[in-house]
């Protein structure tokens, strides 16, 4: 299959951002459709008056009702003996009641919330008295509780619990909005009711000032004599308060539209939905619902402004956004060639013939396109590197040698059958797969007589070992500080990789180093977090509050050994931070309060706010709708 650039009018498309440094702050939610866009009526049944319906009108019959009604009654855990998963469920509901009542007169509160508790309730402080900051400046403070021990209020009953709430508005004097939120993440059933924990997050906006509540409750039931689910105790741990309080309301503003919006590709392509998309473009251009397209940042042309480069779904053209001096941005993908419509999962901007401008690098189905900047922005082809398996991911590049210019790195996730015919056939083991595609390192071998000469030497250096496991990123740097630049690879299905590289020679020592993190890794940053010299390393990985819930039940896989238990429950728990102690590493996320990054994809270490401490920021999610499950 040849790649082909566009050469006619932008289509329609759909990007995803992260954030452009000195340039723009790009959001991850919905944008609004345009006016007249009409419904896809590919679907309604003939005869239906579908001129009559709204754009996104759901048109139902009889028998989708009663497919809709037998999902619903399959993913009720009281028809197929999870009791617990019932137990849960109504547990939470509870909890999002009670918190939806919250009222400014104490006396009536507790009126109202003496339906939701036993005769005998005793409830700990949800607001520990004694805060200590852990930062403050810029308009935002940050405070966790002082001591570990949980404070326990002198009274029980719902004036207590009235109290305890009440008190989580305290930051604030007055709120004009606010959201919470429950997940829960443990929940133990007996005769009598049983024990559950949550992760509840409240939100509370003022006309000046914003807080947020996050902290870990524990809560025991028990059920009333009409088998209602009522809170006998109820106490807060891990408590984090954060009040912002500054002239703007964030940190960060949305300048989506000043940036780019006098761009017709910005009007009639960026600002629709994924969904839009879906509904248009075949999946067989890669079009898909769960799309994994990345960016790059570079000066294409030279004028010490970054640009910024945009990876789409197949079908649509990527974008080169070229910097002005005015801090808007200009479409320039038609004139420098870069408006490939191949499906394009990450690309870089970097030198690779070494003569001082930014070169592409593009990663799209079964090759990696490699184009020669001009040192203007404009772009030529300049080689293909081909890919035994199709579905390329992440690329990097790094002088892995030493020998004076950079080489590449290719991602692969899943496996074409076709290469690999040679091999037995592996089955897939979720937690440990070992039968993805193949990554590629590719050694830039230049020359004035043979220029863009790069040569497969994946298996020549050791990188062939554990080389099957579903990578959606890797990252470069030198983490014994031995002089040469070394390898983590973070993988979907299991254990990740630490190549260690001694003089171009590689070697996984994950393992002994400490840092296999079994998870559903998405991505990796360094950072010497902690100031002492040593590289330390942030996975991200999935956090999921059913897996955290599901894998200690016991209903869960009771064929399978205690040991595979725990690494399920390990891929539940979120992203993993290891401390880098003089090459060997200790996994430090709980103690560091970096764990709970949810359904997390990136996460780059960066200093956000100038004071010299690199932070973390970790873009998340899945679906930006309203969360009816676990996503």
């Amino acid at each position: 299959m040849l790649a082909v650039r566009q050469r006619f009018q932008p289509v329609l498309g759909l990007v995803r951002w992260l954030t452009v440094p000195m340039l723009l702050l790009l959001s991850l939610g919905g944008c609004a459709k345009s006016p007249d866009e009409t419904a896809d009526l590919s679907d309604v049944p003939a005869g239906s008056h579908s001129h009559e319906l709204p754009g996104d009108a759901l048109v139902s019959t009889a028998e989708i009702s009663a497919r809709q009604a037998k999902q619903r009654e399959a993913l009720n855990p009281s028809y197929d003996g999870w009791s617990s998963e019932a137990f849960s469920d109504s547990a939470q509901n509870q909890l999002h009641q009670l918190l939806q009542l919250r009222e400014a007169n104490t006396e009536l509160f507790a009126k109202q919330l003496a339906a939701f508790v036993t005769d005998d309730f005793q409830c700990g402080r949800l607001r520990p008295e004694h805060l200590r900051d852990v930062f403050n400046g810029d308009g935002l403070r940050v405070s966790r509780a002082a001591t570990e021990s949980t404070e326990v209020s002198p009274n029980g009953g719902p004036v207590a619990l009235a109290d305890a709430l009440q008190d989580l508005g305290r930051p604030l004097a007055e709120t004009t909005e606010r959201r919470d939120k429950v997940k829960t993440i443990r929940a133990e059933l007996s005769d009598a009711g049983g024990a559950t924990t949550h992760i509840v997050e409240i939100y509370t906006q003022g006309d000046n000032a914003t807080a947020e509540h996050h902290m870990v409750w524990r809560c025991r039931w028990r059920r009333d004599d009409q088998e209602t689910l009522r809170l006998s105790s109820l106490y807060a741990e891990a408590y984090v308060e954060a009040v912002f309080s500054g002239t703007h309301k964030t940190w960060f503003t949305d300048c989506t539209t000043a940036v780019l919006g006098k761009n017709k590709s910005f009007e009639t392509q960026l600002i629709y939905g994924q969904e839009h998309w879906l509904r248009r473009i075949e999946k067989i251009h890669y079009m898909v619902d769960v799309e994994r397209c990345g960016m790059a940042i570079g000066d294409v042309n030279g004028d010490s402004l970054e640009d910024v480069y945009l990876c789409q779904g197949g079908g649509l053209p990527n974008r080169l956004f070229v910097q002005n001096s005015d801090n808007t941005a200009t479409d320039r993908s038609a004139q420098s060639g870069t408006d490939w419509l191949d499906h394009t999962n990450s690309a870089l901007l970097v030198d690779l013939d070494n003569d001082g401008d930014q070169d592409l690098v593009l990663a799209v189905p079964a090759r990696v396109l490699v184009m020669e900047n001009d040192s203007t922005g404009v772009f030529q082809l300049a080689t293909e590197l081909p890919t035994d398996d199709e579905d390329t991911e992440a690329l990097s590049a790094v002088d892995y040698d030493g020998d004076g210019d950079l080489d590449l790195y290719v991602c692969t996730y899943y496996a074409t059958d076709e290469a690999h015919e040679d091999e037995s056939r592996r089955s897939f083991l979720y937690h440990d797969a070992n039968n993805g595609g193949a990554n590629l390192l590719f050694r830039n071998e230049s020359t004035a007589d043979r220029p863009w000469k790069f040569t497969d030497m994946t298996a020549s250096v050791g990188l062939d070992e554990n080389n099957r496991r579903y990578s959606l990123a890797a990252s470069w740097e030198d983490y014994d500080n031995d002089g040469d630049p070394d390898l983590y690879v973070a993988n979907d299905y299991g254990q990740n990789c630490l190549y260690r590289n001694d003089a171009g020679q590689f070697t996984d020592v994950a393992i002994e180093a400490g840092v296999v993190d079994h998870g559903s890794g998405m991505s990796v940053s360094w950072g010497d977090f902690d100031h002492d010299g040593f590289m330390d390393l942030y996975v991200a990985n999935m956090f999921s509050s059913a897996g955290n819930r599901i894998t200690r039940q016991a209903r869960f896989r009771r064929d399978m050994d205690e040991a595979s238990r725990q690494l399920y429950q390990r891929f539940a728990k979120g992203n993993s931070l290891f401390k880098n102690e003089g090459g060997k590493f200790r996994e430090v996320s709980d103690e560091a309060s970096v764990e709970l990054g949810r359904w997390a994809w990136s996460s780059p270490f960066v200093d956000l706010n100038n004071d010299g401490w690199e932070d973390l920021f970790v873009a998340n999610g899945y679906f930006t709708t309203e969360d009816t499950g676990d996503l």
